[in-house]
C-alpha cells in the first residue's frame, strides 16, 4: 500500500479533521432547529435529539456557544407549549429517577448572541477540559427524587485522575505516580449529594396551599463517596485510599449549600428546571432531565388534570354509593329488631 495511506496524520491534519467534525455537528444542529421551528411546536423527543447533536460525544460540553444558545431557545419554545406544574398538587409527578442530559453550567461559556458567529473553541482545548480530574462524565449525573421522604439525591460520576493525553503521559511515569495513574485510568468516583427539599405550598413556610408555585428549595445535608473500577492489589499505595466515605454537613453550614430551582416544564418523560439566582442579575442555570425508564410523552398537563379530575369524581361517586348502602343496611337491621320486639318474628329470636 502507498505510504500516504498508512502514514499517521500530522497535527495540522488532525486539527482540520476536528474542525470538519465540529462544522458538521453545527450544521446538523441548525437543520434540526430549523425543522423544530418550522412546525411551530417543539416536542420533548425533538429537544433531546437537538441536545444530543449539540454536545460533544460522552460529554456535557457544547460543540460551540451557538449550539448552547440553540438548545436554550428550543427549551424556551417547549416551555411555552404548556403551563408549569404547581406544587404540591403536581409534586407526585416529580417522583422517580431522572438523568441529566443538559446543563448550561457544564456546556461551557455562552457569550452574548452577537458573538455567536465566533469560531468554536479548539477541539484540543475542549478535550483537555473533558480529561481534567473530577470532570463530570457525560450522561453520568442522575437525580433520584423521593417525594414522600422529601429527599433529592444527585448521583455524579467523576474521573478521579487525568485521562486522555495527559493521563497517558502520567501512566508512563516511573515509580508510584505511574503505577497509581495506570490503576486509576478506568476508575471513577461516584458522589451522592443527599439533599432535603421543600416545595411551594407544602406548609414548610407555615402556609399550606394546593397550587402555590413550581419552586423547590434544596439543602445539601450529606455527601457520600465511592471509588469504583480502580485496579491494584493490597500492597500498593492505592490500597491505602478508602473505597468509600461519607460526610454530613454541620447544620450551621447547610444554608451555604442550599439553592432553589423552578420546574418550568414537566411531562411524563422530560423535565426542564431553571435555577433561581440569589440576585436578579445573576445567570440562571438551565437543566434538562429525562426520566429513567421512559414515560408517557404524549400526556399533556391538561390531559393529566382531566384524568385526575375524572378519577376524583369517580372516587366521590363510589364513596357516596357506599354510604347510601350502609345507611340502607343499617335501617333494615333496625326494622328487623323492631319487628322482633313486636312479636312478629318470635321464631327467629334465639331462646
Amino acid at each position: 500500500a502507498p505510504a500516504s495511506l498508512t502514514a499517521p496524520q500530522t497535527p495540522a491534519q488532525r486539527g482540520r479533521s476536528a474542525a470538519r467534525t465540529v462544522a458538521k455537528s453545527a450544521m446538523l444542529s441548525l437543520l434540526q432547529l430549523a425543522s423544530l421551528f418550522a412546525t411551530g411546536l417543539v416536542t420533548p423527543s425533538q429537544l433531546t435529539t437537538l441536545i444530543s447533536s449539540s454536545l460533544r460525544p460522552s460529554s456535557y460540553l457544547a460543540t460551540s456557544p451557538a449550539a448552547a444558545r440553540r438548545v436554550a431557545d428550543a427549551c424556551a419554545e417547549l416551555e411555552a407549549t404548556a403551563p408549569p406544574p404547581l406544587w404540591p398538587r403536581d409534586l407526585r409527578r416529580l417522583d422517580g429517577s431522572w438523568r441529566l442530559i443538559y446543563s448550561s453550567a457544564l456546556a461551557g461559556p455562552q457569550p452574548p448572541s452577537p458573538l455567536d458567529g465566533l469560531p468554536a473553541p479548539p477541539a484540543a482545548l475542549l478535550a483537555a477540559v473533558e480529561s481534567a480530574p473530577f470532570a463530570p462524565l457525560g450522561g453520568g449525573v442522575q437525580q433520584n427524587v423521593d417525594v414522600f421522604k422529601r429527599r433529592i439525591v444527585n448521583v455524579v460520576e467523576l474521573s478521579p485522575w487525568p485521562t486522555g493525553s495527559l493521563g497517558g503521559l502520567l501512566s508512563s511515569a516511573p515509580g508510584p505516580l505511574g503505577q497509581a495513574s495506570k490503576q486509576l485510568q478506568a476508575a471513577r468516583v461516584v458522589l451522592e449529594l443527599d439533599h432535603s427539599f421543600s416545595a411551594d405550598g407544602d406548609g414548610s413556610d407555615g402556609a399550606r396551599r394546593a397550587a402555590a408555585g413550581s419552586t423547590i428549595s434544596l439543602t445539601l445535608e450529606e455527601v457520600r463517596r465511592e471509588l469504583e473500577g480502580a485496579a491494584g492489589g493490597g500492597d500498593d499505595a492505592l490500597a491505602m485510599v478508602p473505597r468509600a466515605s461519607s460526610y454530613s454537613l454541620p447544620p450551621p453550614l447547610r444554608p451555604l449549600a442550599s439553592g432553589k430551582f423552578a420546574t418550568t416544564y414537566l411531562s411524563g418523560s422530560l423535565r426542564i428546571s431553571r435555577a433561581v439566582p440569589p440576585l436578579p442579575s445573576a445567570p440562571a442555570e438551565l437543566r434538562v432531565f429525562v426520566r429513567e425508564g421512559g414515560g408517557d410523552e404524549g400526556a399533556t398537563w391538561q390531559e393529566e388534570e382531566d384524568a385526575r379530575t375524572a378519577a376524583a369524581e369517580e372516587e366521590a361517586a363510589a364513596a357516596a354509593a357506599a354510604g347510601a348502602d350502609a345507611v340502607e343496611a343499617e335501617g333494615g337491621e333496625g326494622g328487623a329488631v323492631e319487628e322482633q320486639e313486636d312479636g312478629l318474628y318470635f321464631d327467629e329470636v334465639p331462646d
